[in-house]
Parts: structure tokens; C-alpha cells; sequence
């Protein structure tokens, strides 16, 4: 049986979409960015787009709905002003089918540069809460049903059972660094409990935002990208997200550029310090189970994440204090 090469699975759906919508590809690069899923590049007579496959293994047929359901809030915050791609469709869907059943996206090429994680300026954080504030606004206004929640907190039971787990992993391998971490988790979890989270408002989030999945002209966002991950969970990851990602850096965080960021999402919602508090709690604890002795070394956000929760982890019981410098 032949195996299907990457270039197969390209040159498959870059004919349903000379297919499908009329324009020939002129010119194509990979992007290499991503996990499992193939992107690229194309130049068109009708200028640039991106296009981006949904690998079969990462994507199973089941998650194609709830994919489309996101898409669906993409093309919304679009109409409604959001920098985010503008979407095509076909037969009234996003997630478009080759011959081959491939599964794929097609969108504007947005403009605009990523930055390196914790480099973001003042005026960047500034757009940057403006834009998630506004986005929640339209997102979350008006919402009348409580949906079932894509993500919920773990009980301390759970936490405590996935910690010792790691913390024989550790052992085995004689990892110092990271059993000095989970020693930090370990008085964390012991002197507090989910119902910490018990206020958390919950709603449609993003979900994933940090700086892979931003993009800035000079001082401004540019545009907001994969909404992939969005569904109905917490907003507050939305808040805890960019702010650890674009404003952590050596071990410290960027005070008057948190300051900034609030001060954009205020302009659209309501954000205490309290508030601010608690959805970096929230990021520590569901990602808590990533600071282990064996991790994927070859993926940077995966290490940057891990970074960042040790960050809360080391500043945990100053938090307070910390957020207590944002007018």
C-alpha cells in the first residue's frame, strides 16, 4: 500500500480549492509552525491566502462539528470589526472536504509580525486588552444558555493524585529541578482547593492566546488567529493567557504592561484585581500537570508554558501583592 506523502495531501487540496472557488495557486510556501497539521502560504490572482489541513488523527471526525462551531464565532468576530482572517465557505461550511477527504480552511493571509514571548511593548499589551475585551464583549453579551463546559477545574483529589504521579516520575529520574518544582505545587495544592474557582464567570473563550497566535503592526494588533480551540469554558484563560505570554520575562513580569493590557479590557468589561488574580490561578492549575521530568523538549510553547507555570508557582502567595500596582 503507498503511504500518502505530505506533498500528496497538498497537491489535493490545492485542487479542490481551484475547484471549489475559480483561482488558480500561483505560488506556495509551507509554514512550519503547528502541530500535526499541514500550512501554507498561496499566492492567488485574487491576492494571498493561508490554508491550513486538519490532520485526520488530531481532528477525528467526531471534533469536525465543534471545529466548525468555532469557525462559526471566527467569521462573527470578523463582521463585527475583530482583527481576526476573514473566512471562505463552501456549501454554507468552513471546514471544507477534498476529494480525498482532506479537511481543510481557507482564509485571508493577514498582515502583521508575531513577537517573541514576554517582549511585548506597553501600547502592544494596550490593543491587546482592548481587542479581548471587545471580542468577549461581542462573544458573551448576550448569551441565555448555559452550555455544558468544554473544560472543567479538577478537584484537588485529581491534582494531587496526576502530582504524586510526576513526583515518582521525577524521582525515577533523578530530576532535582523539576522535584524542587513540584515540592512548590505540592504547598499549593495542599493549602487550597477548586472552590477557589467556584466564581469563575464562564462563556466563550479564545483559548488559546498567546503570542504564536497574535500578530502586531508596530503598536496595534494586527490580528488575532486559530480560533480552533475556542468553545465554551472560562473567559478568564483569555486573560491569564497573553498576559503570561507576552509579559513574563526572566523570571519577572512586566507590571506597567499588565497595567496596559487591563486598562484596554476594562474600556469593554469589568476586570478587578481580584479577578486578575484568580485567572492566573486558574492557568497554574490547569496546567500544573505539565511541569514533570519528561516533557516534549521539541516543542518551544510547550516549554514556554512550562516556564510560565513555574513562574506562578515561585510567585503564588504575592500575586495579590503583585496586582495590587494596577490602578
Amino acid at each position: 500500500m503507498t503511504s500518502i506523502t505530505n506533498e500528496d495531501v497538498r497537491d489535493d487540496i490545492f485542487e479542490a480549492i481551484t475547484s471549489i472557488f475559480g483561482f488558480s495557486i500561483l505560488d506556495s510556501s509551507q509554514i512550519e509552525l503547528g502541530y500535526m497539521n499541514l500550512k501554507w502560504k498561496i499566492k492567488t490572482e485574487i491576492g494571498d491566502l493561508f490554508v491550513k489541513q486538519y490532520n485526520k488523527t488530531r481532528y477525528p471526525e467526531q471534533k469536525i462539528r465543534g471545529l466548525e462551531t468555532s469557525l462559526i464565532h471566527q467569521s462573527k468576530l470578523h463582521n463585527k470589526g475583530i482583527p481576526c482572517p476573514e473566512l471562505y465557505s463552501h456549501k454554507e461550511k468552513y471546514v471544507i472536504q477534498s476529494s480525498y477527504s482532506e479537511r481543510f480552511v481557507l482564509m485571508e493571509l493577514c498582515e502583521g509580525r508575531n513577537i517573541q514571548a514576554g517582549t511585548a511593548n506597553i501600547e502592544q499589551m494596550y490593543s491587546l486588552g482592548k481587542k479581548i475585551g471587545e471580542m468577549h464583549k461581542i462573544l458573551n453579551s448576550n448569551n441565555t444558555v448555559q452550555l455544558p463546559l468544554h473544560w472543567d477545574v479538577r478537584s484537588k483529589e485529581r491534582m494531587m493524585e496526576n502530582w504524586h504521579d510526576r513526583w515518582n516520575e521525577a524521582t525515577r529520574f533523578e530530576c532535582t529541578n523539576t522535584l524542587s518544582n513540584l515540592e512548590i505545587q505540592r504547598r499549593i495544592l495542599e493549602s487550597n482547593d477548586s472552590d477557589i474557582f467556584s466564581d469563575c464567570e464562564k462563556g466563550w473563550g479564545h483559548w488559546d492566546l498567546f503570542v504564536d497566535n497574535i500578530l502586531f503592526k508596530t503598536n496595534s494588533v494586527s490580528a488575532i488567529l486559530d480560533f480552533d480551540r475556542m468553545n465554551f469554558v472560562y473567559p478568564e484563560f483569555d486573560i491569564s493567557r497573553p498576559i503570561l505570554s507576552c509579559c513574563v520575562d526572566n523570571g519577572q513580569i512586566h507590571i506597567d504592561k499588565v497595567s496596559a493590557f487591563v486598562q484596554g479590557y476594562r474600556e469593554y468589561h469589568k476586570l478587578t484585581n481580584q479577578k486578575l488574580v484568580r485567572s492566573i490561578k486558574l492557568t497554574w492549575w490547569k496546567e500544573a500537570e505539565w511541569v514533570r521530568a519528561v516533557k516534549v523538549q521539541n516543542s518551544s510553547p510547550l516549554i514556554r508554558f512550562n516556564e510560565e507555570n513555574i513562574w506562578i508557582g515561585d510567585n503564588w502567595d504575592d500575586l495579590e501583592s503583585i496586582s495590587s500596582n494596577i490602578s
